[in-house]
């Protein structure tokens, strides 16, 4: 049922990229964002007020840094979305997890295992492949945006496995999702606000905000008490495949070999970088004298 459940919000997230993609169409960055997470909020809010979870030392701190770094990491990669295509920020967006081992490794000394610089070698080819396509500087510019929100989900990755244990899951959410509303509220005045309207925008809007954004951040942290850490890395390096499919059949995105080979690299990269890692830790201890 974990990994089920796993496999089902990693889909939908992969749908995620053509939605925004979309909805900026019509939309400014940060109002979009700032509803999308006020509307996520308000519903934290109300479960929290049923639930009355008190708050525990340093909750404030740790949800502020998670909250910044989420922030960052979304105003990053809708930007960048407003310049390159869905499968492109999506297959950019998933190296995040090899930046994990070395973001630890600087902020808390821990060991980066080779399996992460293979890894990493195999991603950059990837990236490689992809910029042999002719594309635009816009382009160009896009990918360099959504990079940078690849480092800023980096962050929140590392900060979520050493805060997520200290505090009530609820409350946590609340404050890092709290913060990124207000957060893109404040930076609405950065650019000419446009807004979209009708069914489908709204429902769009709807779909992220309580599902993607609410409900993912739940499903997550109860689906990974119930299976492996191989098997959730396995899972979650389907997402560029899944954004790639969708923005291919829903949103007529044409895919170039080059484009293909370069995304199936980055995937390579990452299941090499993650479960090659989580292998290696499992058996160390039993390789041990």
């Amino acid at each position: 049922m974990a990994d089920l459940s796993l496999f089902l919000l990693t889909c939908a997230w992969g749908s995620t990229f053509l939605l925004v993609k979309n909805a900026t169409a019509t939309t400014s960055v940060f109002p979009f964002l700032a509803v999308r997470f006020g509307i996520a909020a308000a519903v934290l809010g109300a479960v929290w007020l049923w639930r009355r979870d008190r708050p525990t030392p340093g909750l404030w701190r740790d949800g502020l840094l998670l909250g910044l770094a989420m922030l960052a990491g979304f105003a990053f990669q809708t930007l960048g979305l407003v310049h390159t295509t869905p499968s492109r920020s999506a297959f950019i967006t998933g190296m995040c997890v090899l930046v994990v081992p070395f973001l630890g490794r600087f902020l808390y000394q821990r060991a980066v295992p080779a399996s992460s610089w293979v890894g990493v070698l195999l991603a950059t080819a990837g990236l490689v492949a992809l910029y042999r396509d002719a594309i635009s500087a816009a382009v160009q510019w896009g990918d360099l945006l959504t990079a940078a929100c690849a480092l800023a989900y980096s962050f929140q990755i590392v900060w979520t496995g050493e805060f997520s244990r200290r505090h009530p899951l609820t409350l946590l959410t609340l404050v890092q999702v709290g913060v990124t509303f207000v957060g893109s509220a404040l930076l609405i005045p950065l650019e000419p606000v446009r807004f979209g309207a009708g069914g489908p925008f709204w429902a769009s809007i709807l779909f992220m905000a309580l599902a993607m954004t609410a409900g993912a951040f739940f499903v997550m942290n109860w689906a990974q008490r119930h299976t492996t850490a191989v098997r959730a890395a396995l899972i979650y390096s389907l997402e560029p495949v899944t954004a790639s499919l969708f923005s291919w059949y829903f949103g007529g995105e044409v895919m170039s070999a080059n484009h293909l080979l370069g995304g199936a690299l980055i995937v390579l990269g990452v299941l090499t970088g993650e479960v090659g890692g989580a292998v290696l830790g499992r058996l160390r201890p039993v390789s041990a004298p």
